[in-house]
């Protein structure tokens, strides 16, 4: 079942309403949003032990996510 803007605060947080309307529309579950909210929290660390970014819906749904995010360059 697609998300609602109710669930997607509840996961979230506040968001902004475009960003809540590109969430919704990915057509993502909760526990897709879920698990690209872990992603995000833990991405150093998941993506250097699983060897792998999140791909499908759930690395469309990062992507979403961290679009406002500066970008950091290795030094």
């Amino acid at each position: 079942m697609p998300l609602t803007r109710d669930q997607v605060t509840e996961i979230c947080g506040r968001l902004d309403d475009q960003r809540t309307a590109d969430i919704i529309a990915t057509g993502a579950t909760q526990a897709e949003l879920t698990e690209a909210r872990v992603w995000l929290a833990s991405d150093d660390y998941l993506g250097g032990h699983l060897g792998r970014q999140p791909t499908g819906r759930v690395g469309r749904l990062v992507e979403i996510l961290s679009a406002d995010e500066p970008e950091w360059e290795d030094r």
